[in-house]
């Protein structure tokens, strides 16, 4: 089957990588207010409505995935080298990188021992703790067990409304035992991905599993989406204020810390993130209606260079990250106008910057391995030589 471009799917990464961002350059911004003052709880229930992005990441991938090979002839081990090879390079370069510039920026001597380098680069690629990476490690877990789920999604096509239920309803249940049982519990001796929940893939399952389902009725989905764009609009703004009202009972009702009130993991997420995922959706399919006209084309560009970058500058943020905290905010803190008002800009700052940085890799030979993308040698054209008249 011939392989078809959706460009709302281009979109859709962009956008998402930009909510990614704001998140944790708002985490930046959290940290410099203090606990408890109208200030923070009002940025925090703000902050952990964005949380969303992450789920809507898990979705995306899914969704990519089934899209490009639920109608296509699928050969595992083909399917185990490909992604596997181009996920285990940025893995590992980052996780060398994020080591060095961590030892650099707090003076740790890492590398000073390459014993010792090795060994924590060793913990570290088991388990992904870098920065964001974990990231990375819960997709190499989904590339392995994605032949298995494929081959579910096929064979059971007619029930594919019950699967999404089950695993709604698993999905359901287990952040809220994340949430009201694993405070509780001694996890010290458990297995590592299930004590730290967070990097595992089976934590995200039913975000994978959407996606997948989506990308098998795909056109059904979107034409409902887009006839019931206006009640999905009012759904949304209510949903949000009610996501600022969840985060505030966490506070003051169930007395949890900041942390943990803002937590990913928590069943009333799981609508949330669906429902923002149908509406970043949407606004991809006005977009890619309007793509090739004159007006757009400055902004249709821009979109195809932050899809073909956002892995990249998912990559490269803890840098962009940390010029922001280190040398930008010293001089926003002290002024309460200044530093909520730069707000934008510095979510701007960080998604720019992290693009160029993303940017330049995905042009370079070699390099772009590093951000999963392949290599582009420029190609030297063939001179034809043209015979000399007298020759003839």
């Amino acid at each position: 089957m011939k392989k078809i471009h959706l460009y709302e799917i281009d979109f859709m990464r962009g956008f998402i990588m930009l909510g990614v961002l704001s998140v944790h350059t708002m985490s930046i911004y959290d940290s410099r207010l203090e606990d408890w003052t109208v200030e923070f709880l009002a940025m925090s229930a703000v902050h952990s409505s964005m949380h969303v992005m992450r789920m809507a990441f898990m979705f995306i991938t899914g969704l990519v995935l089934f899209i490009t090979y639920y109608r296509r002839d699928f050969q595992t081990v083909a399917f185990w080298k490909k992604r596997l090879f181009f996920t285990m390079i940025p893995y590992v370069f980052w996780n060398i990188a994020y080591i060095l510039f961590r030892s650099a920026a707090s003076s740790i001597n890492l590398h000073g021992s390459f014993f010792n380098f090795v060994k924590t680069l060793m913990v570290s690629l088991i388990h992904g703790d870098q920065f964001y990476i974990y990231y990375v490690l819960v997709t190499l877990q989904l590339y392995m067990i994605f032949p298995l789920m494929l081959h579910g999604l096929r064979k059971f096509e007619k029930y594919h409304m019950q699967i999404f239920l089950w695993s709604a309803y698993l999905q359901l249940a287990m952040t809220a035992f994340f949430k009201f049982g694993i405070p509780h519990l001694d996890t010290s001796h458990w297995p590592y991905l299930f004590a730290n929940y967070g990097v595992f893939v089976l934590t995200y399952q039913c975000y994978f599993i959407a996606g997948g389902i989506a990308a098998c009725h795909y056109d059904k989905i979107v034409k409902f989406i887009e006839e019931h764009a206006g009640f999905l609009t009012s759904i949304f703004c209510a949903s949000l204020v009610m996501m600022w009202i969840h985060y505030y009972l966490n506070r003051f009702i169930l007395h949890e810390s900041d942390h943990k009130a803002q937590s990913v993991h928590q069943p009333v997420y799981l609508p949330w993130a669906l429902l923002v995922v149908a509406l970043v959706l949407y606004l991809g399919r006005l977009w890619a209606k309007r793509r090739i006209e004159r007006k757009w084309k400055l902004f249709s560009c821009f979109v195809m260079t932050a899809s073909q970058t956002s892995f990249g500058m998912y990559l490269v943020q803890p840098f962009s990250l940390y010029v922001m905290g280190k040398y930008m905010m010293p001089h926003l803190a002290g002024n309460k106008w200044l530093f909520y008002g730069s707000l934008p800009f510095g979510i701007l700052f960080v998604y720019f910057s992290s693009m160029l940085i993303a940017y330049i890799f995905y042009k370079t030979p070699i390099l772009s391995y590093c951000i999963g993308r392949k290599s582009k040698f420029p190609v030297r054209a063939k001179t034809v030589q043209v015979p000399d008249k007298q020759q003839i």
